[in-house]
């Protein structure tokens, strides 16, 4: 691994790709400056668990460090977390932060992974969440362990099933609404996917409505294409992922 000149490089994205990225250089021999950058105010973390063990309760935050104690700062890595990164620019080699700060890099790395897809109108509902970051997973088993409240996942993949299998587990009636004819349908197929539907949510106790196209999210619930109102004192949308490279 041929290195050249550089003597700082800037690492955007402080999860485990950018973790990674960092340990790597460190490993191939880089000594020069090395700054992990972060949108999230956490140093990294493993993310499977929040829809699980997090979400139910049974892990609290400081399980799910990547490197426990000090393992960040013993290499020697310069963090700046809590700071999203919303330009770049090639020729000038720098990227600018939110706060207005530029970093200058001879070497850059980005790993800042995806953001989740949401539905018009969700950030102005208080009751509606996604479950993307450590903060997301916090508030919302806050708000499951809440007496138990009537919740709605809209979108049957991966992350909807485990939000919807946890949330039972709470104490929460939870229905599922997928658009698709069938669930896991992208990562599955359609057969597969409403079988082990099938068999979890039998046997957990949620209720999957697929061919269910949404309409609208509105403040008591989920307003289907249809025109019926499935009614929610929670909402969680998991629609998947987009690349997160508004600020490149």
């Amino acid at each position: 691994m041929t290195l050249g000149p550089m003597e700082h490089v800037v690492v955007v994205g402080s999860s485990l790709a950018g973790l990674r990225a960092g340990e790597t250089l460190r490993t191939e021999g880089f000594t020069g400056r090395i700054t992990l950058v972060g949108a999230e105010r956490h140093q990294p973390y493993d993310r499977p668990p929040l829809s699980k063990q997090v979400l139910a309760g049974t892990w609290e935050p400081d399980r799910i460090a990547l490197r426990r104690g000090d393992g960040v700062a013993a290499l020697g890595m310069d963090l700046q977390l809590g700071v999203p990164a919303v330009a770049l620019d090639t020729e000038a080699r720098s990227v600018t932060l939110a706060d207005g700060r530029e970093l200058p890099f001879d070497g850059l790395v980005v790993a800042t992974g995806s953001s989740p897809r949401r539905v018009p109108g969700q950030l102005d509902l208080p009751n509606v969440h996604e479950l993307r970051t450590l903060d997301d997973a916090l508030a919302l088993r806050a708000r499951l362990a809440d007496g138990g409240p009537r919740v709605v996942v809209v979108g049957a993949g991966f992350i909807g099933l485990e939000v919807a299998a946890t949330a039972t587990g709470h104490g929460c009636r939870v229905t599922v609404l997928e658009a698709a004819p069938a669930p896991l349908i992208r990562g599955l197929g359609a057969a597969l996917g409403a079988a082990v539907v099938d068999a979890v949510s039998g046997r957990v106790g949620f209720d999957v409505r697929c061919g269910s196209a949404i309409a609208a999210l509105e403040p008591d619930g989920v307003r289907l294409a249809g025109g019926s109102l499935v009614t929610a004192d929670v909402v969680v949308v998991g629609i998947g992922v987009s690349p997160a490279t508004a600020w490149l």
